[in-house]
């Protein structure tokens, strides 16, 4: 095997019987386009992993809420004694699978780069396929929110009617995109009106089978926030869909752990919660951390790279919620701009800086929310180191990395 480093020279493709893709590389990268004008097959990792798994596949798209949900289903079908791998977009490619003894599921995040780089229509069948969301996100690599969709919609096109598509209904736009799909459709969602025996409905922090006298009850203290409550109604579905008993789903609700760098508390002092919400790299997102702590006020760290989605929606939430904000990293400048009026507003260089001037600032009986809203790799190789610098700086007292 040989490892090329630096240009990437077209030669490079004779004797390419297939060209295999990373996610992150994207459909109009010249070496791409150079092996689909000489017919060479293009495939992207998940797609090759596809074609050789044995196992069922339960799938998870949307823009927020896909690693939470993916993590739930992974630990809802184990704790009912499946084996189970999980990954995907998430951890492990779904292709390290194929290493391992064949599991009962193959639990798998899917994302709207990897759904672009199926080769057509219909390769990729999961068993269960679940669409949390649609909101605008990634614009700078689908250009519009429609090629976004459709990049998301291609995760059921290959089901029949033996799969099980789940969908919010409440999202119109996934409610709509559903709509004329093969797939035996499931819904959740706070309002009755669009769903059927068997779909969830959800009140409060209890889900209902819709017709079946069932319902699961979320611990007070875990998957906090609206748009967890959510996710647990999606993986609630999906793994009655794939044959669990309503007691086995509700004892792995009670001990589910959730994630790191999605509200994580990391630490309480003298009477201030400071919380990672590192995975917060997208507006809609951020919509939701802002609404999950009640009347606690916010100082509300946020700022890296942008994803070309306007900050605005975000005006009438901070003014409800947020005492103030530290804005740091590349779109700092732009945020504050479109935010402006909205709360207090501080610019600084670094995190080691926004954490130290968060603990001057913050009182007790409030939050010290880190929710970006954008992207890290301005200052950071990814999310997780991000939220585990941020962890370092609250734990250590705010004084360097």
């Amino acid at each position: 095997m040989e490892l090329v480093l630096g240009s990437e020279p077209a030669d490079r493709l004779e004797g390419c019987e297939l060209m295999v893709l990373s996610p992150g590389v994207h459909l109009d990268h010249p070496l791409v386009q150079e092996a689909q004008r000489l017919g060479i097959p293009v495939l992207g990792e998940l797609e090759l992993a596809a074609r050789l798994l044995s196992a069922p596949m339960l799938a998870v798209t949307g823009t927020n809420g896909k690693s939470t949900t993916t993590a739930l289903c992974a630990h809802l079908l184990r704790r009912a004694g499946h084996a189970v791998f999980a990954g995907g977009n998430l951890g492990e490619p779904l292709i390290s699978s194929l290493d391992l003894p064949t599991p009962d599921w193959a639990v798998v995040e899917v994302s709207s780069y990897q759904l672009e780089q199926l080769s057509q229509p219909g390769v990729l069948v999961p068993s269960i396929a679940v669409w949390l969301n649609l909101t605008p996100d990634h614009l700078d690599r689908h250009r519009s929110i429609e090629r976004y969709a459709d990049c998301k919609r291609r995760l059921f096109e290959g089901q029949g009617s033996r799969e099980s598509g789940v969908f919010f209904a409440d999202d119109p736009e996934v409610f709509s995109r559903a709509q004329g799909l093969c797939c035996r459709r499931r819904l959740f969602g706070r309002e009755a009106r669009h769903l059927a025996a068997g779909d969830i409905l959800i009140q409060g922090r209890t889900l209902h089978a819709v017709g079946q006298g069932v319902r699961w009850h979320l611990p007070a203290d875990r998957l906090l926030g609206d748009h967890n409550v959510e996710n647990a109604a999606a993986a609630v579905l999906a793994t009655r869909e794939a044959g669990l008993l309503p007691d086995a789903i509700q004892q792995g609700l009670l001990d589910f752990v959730g994630l790191p760098h999605r509200l994580e508390l990391v630490a309480e002092r003298d009477g201030v919660r400071y919380v990672n919400d590192s995975k917060g790299t997208n507006v809609d997102s951020v919509v939701r951390s802002l609404s999950s702590f009640g009347a606690s006020p916010i100082v509300w760290i946020a700022g890296g790279r942008g994803k070309g989605a306007p900050y605005t929606p975000l005006r009438p939430l901070i003014q409800a919620h947020v005492r103030h904000m530290i804005l740091l990293g590349e779109d700092a400048e732009r945020m504050e701009r479109e935010l402006a009026g909205c709360a207090a507003c501080s610019r600084v260089e670094d995190l080691s800086r926004a954490v130290a001037l968060a603990r001057r600032l913050a009182r007790p009986g409030e939050v010290v929310l880190l929710s970006p809203a954008c992207a890290s790799f301005d200052m950071f190789r990814d999310f997780e180191e991000r939220g585990e610098v941020f962890r370092r700086l609250v734990l250590a007292g705010g004084e360097g990395a």
